[in-house]
């Protein structure tokens, strides 16, 4: 019997309709499903442990020898409310973040953009997300994904990082994507299961938030429009010169060694 492609998949609602084909649909007996944090996709992909990871976007020119698959991915066109920069309310100064240690592409992201926008330069503590806890240490803490939607925003001053960019850059901002590894043996036609994978997921949207909203425990209303209003699951030429300008901007501060070129597999 042929040995299945494995899929590294992040657990998070954002990435929930491109991984549902994979994990309750038509595609469900052809992949091995792995689901992970982003920054653990990462490191399954750059270790061989799968062949495709849904991986943060700053992942792709550190590992090396991928492949994007065309099309997809996480992505934001203004505010996305699940990258989030928050301290208690009244506390006006920054001189210490706790960074959510989930995705790389995040915490790139947020240096990024209290430097050079909001210029300032303070000390950051990589930290797992427990708001609580990173908020007894530092100033200030950056929380991504579900642990991001969940913060209530009248509690605390939080800042949304996808806004910030989008408002600097006048981008869309590309948090993560699907990418494989070069010589994926089989990739033929991978292409297009994914791109109708995506397809497939999209359309249950609704469906998604009603599971999520009793795993997580927040209003379906509330993750059905940020599912629909706040991810853009594209990755057209606006996209493409957004993520441009983020390894641009993150090769000059050191976080990569160069900027990459996208390389895709044939659609």
């Amino acid at each position: 019997m042929k040995n299945k492609i494995r899929i590294s998949l992040v657990h998070y609602l954002n990435s929930a309709p491109l991984g549902w084909a994979f994990l309750h649909g038509p595609y469900r007996d052809r992949f091995e499903v792995f689901p992970s944090s982003p920054a653990r996709c990462a490191d399954q992909l750059s270790r061989g442990e799968v062949d495709i990871g849904l991986i943060p976007s700053i992942e792709y020119p550190l590992i090396g020898n991928l492949q994007v698959f065309p099309g997809i991915s996480i992505a934001s066109l203004s505010e996305v409310r699940s990258i989030l920069l928050v301290r208690p309310l009244g506390r006006e100064a920054i001189e210490t973040v706790a960074l959510d240690s989930s995705s790389r592409t995040s915490v790139v992201l947020t240096k990024i953009l209290l430097k050079e926008v909001m210029g300032i330069c303070p000390k950051f503590v990589m930290h797992p997300p427990d708001l609580g806890a990173m908020l007894k240490k530092c100033d200030a803490a950056l929380l991504i994904g579900d642990a991001a939607l969940a913060v209530d925003l009248d509690a605390y001053h939080t800042e949304d990082l996808a806004r910030i960019w989008t408002e600097w850059q006048k981008k869309p901002f590309v948090f993560a994507f699907w990418a494989g590894r070069s010589d994926l043996p089989e990739s033929e036609g991978l292409a297009e299961q994914f791109r109708k994978a995506k397809e497939w997921g999209l359309n249950r949207r609704s469906e998604i938030a009603g599971v999520f909203s009793e795993k997580l425990g927040l209003k379906k209303e509330f993750l059905e429009n940020y599912l629909f209003q706040n991810i853009d699951f594209d990755l057209g030429p606006d996209h493409i010169r957004g993520l441009q300008s983020y390894y641009g901007l993150a090769a000059k501060a050191g976080h990569i060694p160069r900027v990459e070129p996208l390389r895709f597999f044939a659609p």
